[in-house]
């Protein structure tokens, strides 16, 4: 597995493209601006893109949908619960609603799908077991979690999706929505602050 991380759009949100290197297949996750900047990497790596993936559906996540959806003609992959983002932003209707359970193959990766509501009701992470990893969108970060104080949050789903995410192995690296990578180990504390 080789992680691409670009930073777009005003609050430097983490756009992750995720490649499976022998077969070049890979997965966009949070595409939230500077769509011609993804194109790019894609194209220089040489990259065949499955699947758009959204972790949840604020604007700063999704921005970028409408213009790769048309370059790349890839579905667009969300939680039915969030597509309130889809409509008050520009971005066209989710092709696929994921839900908990749901497994994603990129080439020889898998990616199971993890609900965890909380920031907003419809946020889901990526985990691939395989390398321990962890995309946590807006749930998890770096010595923090997700906002709860802006509409449709809710504190005690923040509160239950932390445990079952901070139950992963503890040396699952966690690749956040924003900010810088951390480990789930590294995180376990947070539980003392909720």
């Amino acid at each position: 597995m080789k992680i691409h991380t670009l930073k777009v759009g005003p609050i430097s949100t983490n756009c992750y493209i995720v490649e499976d290197e022998t077969s070049k297949e890979a997965l966009i996750i949070d595409p939230g601006a500077e769509a011609e900047k993804i194109l790019k990497l894609i194209k220089e790596k040489g990259l065949k893109p499955l699947y758009i993936v959204i972790t949840h559906g604020h604007f700063d996540h999704i921005s970028a949908n409408r213009e790769l959806k048309a370059a790349l003609d890839i579905p667009i992959l969300m939680h039915e619960a969030d597509v309130f983002g889809l409509q008050t932003g520009d971005s066209p209707p989710a092709d696929r609603f994921l839900k908990e359970g749901d497994a994603l193959d990129v080439g020889s990766l898998r990616f199971e799908v993890i609900e965890n509501p909380g920031h907003t009701p419809g946020g889901i992470s990526f985990y691939n077991k395989g390398e321990k990893v962890l995309f946590s969108g807006d749930t998890l970060f770096y010595g923090t979690w997700g906002r709860t104080d802006l509409r449709f949050s809710s504190e005690i789903d923040m509160f239950n999706s932390l445990k079952k995410l901070l139950n992963l192995p503890p040396e699952t690296k966690v690749y956040p929505g924003h900010g810088w990578t951390t480990t789930i180990g590294n995180e376990q504390g947070l539980l003392n602050e909720l």
